[in-house]
């Protein structure tokens, strides 16, 4: 068996999302589609004279068309089964989740789709991700702010942008669950030409990705997700017991601007443009949203679904978390009552944005039984 940083290596350097097919190694192959998003979103106004970059960081014309990746088992089960793979808050690169990808593959016998959630990932510019071109942003902003603890070239753009417009927040929330919506209508209906009429569709879902997903199966639109399991990894509680402030993720002026947004709409009534945008999804989308938002608003609502759901998801939160705590996890799900969820903690330096760390070779023994372990429970969990 291939050890875990060389099977790393080994996926870059084979991976790549502008090809259509590709062979990972003898056990995993690679397809890409194209897929368009018909979501027209929140507006991000770039003239409101908030940002002084202009449309750089406010515009993003790749997040409507773009493809994403499924990594396939050669020996693949009889089963019609599929698991979506989604990512954190704040990603531009798919590399970090590749062999996550392929050991779901491989363990389930089942494909995996690795869904890039609006804004994010290849449906944003390249140039987002880009240290030297950023870190000129980031020296506008806090010449224009003034200074900003958690600034970084990694989370200039998407600080900017919420920071400005907190509404995309929301917006791209929606987006990514109408084109999951999509995503599955396709597969369970036969008309993706990699998966079989009646198709199952599962999740792995990391950091916001458990969210997206957890808002998913607690509302079922379109009752596409009666029996689909989830299997949710540093994610799972409510929005009030997250700290995005990170050099990865979101510097504090930004955060503080979400976060303030985001207690205020709890309250809001089913008016105005943004529920407007939530016409399409139903009152459920909605609720399900709301209840999510605070631990203790809509609380009786939240943990009854949760409930219901408890044999078809199971959650594992990390102890050294700073960003979505284990103990958050463990309090939103019924206060630990469901047997399902469990905190973890791994004999070696991490943390929520790199829970596996592979840059460290000294410890890298400890990293890969630590992975094997979060993973094989995964599998276990998500094979039919």
């Amino acid at each position: 068996m291939e050890l875990l940083f060389e099977l790393q290596e080994t996926l870059l350097s084979k991976f790549d999302l502008r090809h259509t097919f590709g062979r990972l190694d003898q056990k995993v192959v690679f397809h890409t589609y194209p897929f368009e998003s018909q979501y027209e979103g929140f507006p991000d106004d770039a003239s409101s004279g908030v940002s002084p970059y202009g449309n750089f960081l406010s515009g993003n014309s790749c997040n409507r068309f773009f493809r994403y990746a499924v990594f396939e088992p050669v020996t693949k089960k009889k089963d019609a089964h599929a698991i979506v793979l989604l990512h954190g808050l704040n990603e531009r690169k798919w590399g970090k989740y590749l062999a996550w990808a392929y050991k779901l593959a491989e363990w389930t016998g089942a494909p995996v789709i690795l869904f890039p959630l609006a804004n994010h990932m290849n449906r944003s510019p390249e140039a987002w991700a880009y240290p030297r071109q950023m870190s000129e942003f980031v020296r506008q902003r806090k010449t224009f702010f003034g200074p900003i603890q958690n600034s970084s070239f990694a989370n200039v753009a998407l600080s900017n942008r919420l920071d400005k417009t907190p509404e995309v927040f929301i917006s791209s929330g929606l987006q990514s669950i109408q084109d999951l919506v999509k995503l599955t209508r396709e597969i369970s209906s036969g008309n993706h030409p990699l998966f079989p009429k009646g198709t199952e569709v599962d999740f792995f879902s990391y950091s916001i990705g458990a969210l997206v997903t957890e808002i998913l199966l607690m509302s079922n639109p379109d009752n596409l997700f009666c029996s689909s399991k989830a299997f949710l990894f540093c994610g799972g509680s409510t929005f009030d017991q997250m700290d995005g402030r990170s050099k990865t993720i979101l510097d504090n002026k930004a955060y503080e601007s979400l976060s303030e947004f985001v207690k205020n709409f709890e309250g809001r009534k089913s008016s105005g443009k943004l529920f407007d945008l939530l016409k399409p999804f139903g009152n459920s989308v909605f609720d399900v949203f709301r209840s999510m938002i605070s631990f203790n608003y809509l609380r009786t609502e939240r943990e009854g679904r949760l409930k219901s759901l408890a044999h078809r998801i199971k959650a594992l939160g990390l102890s050294l978390d700073k960003v979505i705590p284990g103990q958050a996890i463990y309090n939103t799900f019924c206060k630990g009552q469901c047997t399902n969820v469990a905190v973890a903690d791994f004999d070696f330096k991490y943390s929520h944005e790199m829970p596996f760390p592979m840059n460290d070779f000294s410890i890298k023994e400890k990293v890969e039984k630590a992975f094997n372990a979060v993973f094989e429970d995964a599998s276990f969990f998500l094979k039919r």
